[in-house]
């Protein structure tokens, strides 16, 4: 997906880190869409789903440099996807991995 807006791209990261163990379920995404104007989340959800994982990594690392700008940039944002996952007791492993990934590339 090209050009997101912070709120967009702080959608597509969850999304990304809810597919990581195959299964994104429907608290999921509803817990995401409670975040977000409906509109947006399903025009970034249908992007998420046409891109493939090469591309899903390409958009993360070129909005990253539009919005993460410093290490408070980077905090405030992981804080934002922490409080939307943590409603999800499960947080599975591979969850938590993702996670790990997108600070490395954050």
């Amino acid at each position: 997906m090209k050009n997101l807006s912070r709120e967009e791209f702080e959608i597509y990261c969850l999304l990304l880190a809810a597919e990581a163990d195959f299964d994104i379920t429907i608290q999921d995404l509803i817990a995401m869409g409670a975040k977000s104007d409906p509109e947006t989340f399903v025009r970034v959800y249908n992007g998420f789903e046409a891109d493939n994982e090469s591309d899903r990594m390409t958009t993360i690392s070129e909005h990253k440099s539009l919005y993460i700008k410093d290490e408070l940039d980077r905090q405030n944002h992981f804080e934002r996807m922490r409080k939307v996952f943590f409603f999800d007791v499960r947080f599975a492993e591979a969850e938590q991995s993702v996670i790990k990934m997108l600070r490395n590339i954050i």
